[in-house]
Formats: C-alpha cells, structure tokens, sequence
C-alpha cells in the first residue's frame, strides 16, 4: 500500500506568500501552499475507526448516516470508508439507510473491549 500524499491544486492563493501553487492534501484535507510550504487552512476533523463506530451503535442502537456521522465527529468520506469495510467484514448491516450492529458485530466489540481492559 502506497502512502504517497496526494495533492490537488486548488484556485486559491496563498495569503503569507502570495502564491498561486496552493495544493489541497487529499488525506487530510488541508490547504497547502507548495511555494513557502505553509498550512493555508486546517480541516479539523476526528479519525473514526471500527471500534468508535461499534461503540456508538452499541450505546445508542440504530442509527442513520447523518446522526452516526455527528455521534462520532467524524467527516463523511472517513465515516463512509469506515462504515463499508464493517460491512464487508460482516460487522454492520444497512437496511433502509440505518446501520446497525451485527451478531458477529456484537462479538467482535466485546472482544475488541475486553482486549482494551486486558481481560
């Protein structure tokens, strides 16, 4: 797996150095002038994984997209990545837009939670 940044330019100009080479940083959606190298804006957004979404859903039950994506502070194209790959592993199911945990699901987090007590 490649972890090579990807960058797309951006119409916006850089306001320390006045540059027109502003790139936007595709994992982590920041504004990046490539001419001084200064963070031009920062997107504050929470890393979500597979467990903080378990954890959610566990706490309060089914959910819909936009109330998951609140619940846990995530941004929707880390939140959607996350939630597809509980589907695939089984984790999740998505029926009529709200997602809810599994049999295997509920397993996997118990054992997930155990693990982080040291049980």
């Amino acid at each position: 797996m490649s972890h090579r940044r990807a960058l797309r330019f951006s119409k916006t100009t850089c306001p320390y150095c006045g540059g027109r080479e502003v790139a936007r940083d595709d994992l982590k959606g920041d504004l990046i002038c490539t001419t001084c190298g200064e963070v031009v804006s920062r997107r504050e957004t929470r890393a979500v994984g597979k467990f903080d979404v378990a954890q959610t859903l566990k706490r309060n039950g089914k959910m819909d997209f936009r109330t998951l994506r609140e619940a846990t502070g995530a941004s929707d194209d880390k939140l959607f990545a996350v939630l597809q790959s509980m589907i695939q592993m089984g984790l999740l199911q998505e029926i009529g837009g709200v997602y809810s945990l599994t049999k295997r699901g509920q397993r996997w987090y118990r054992q997930r939670l155990g693990q982080e007590w040291g049980y």
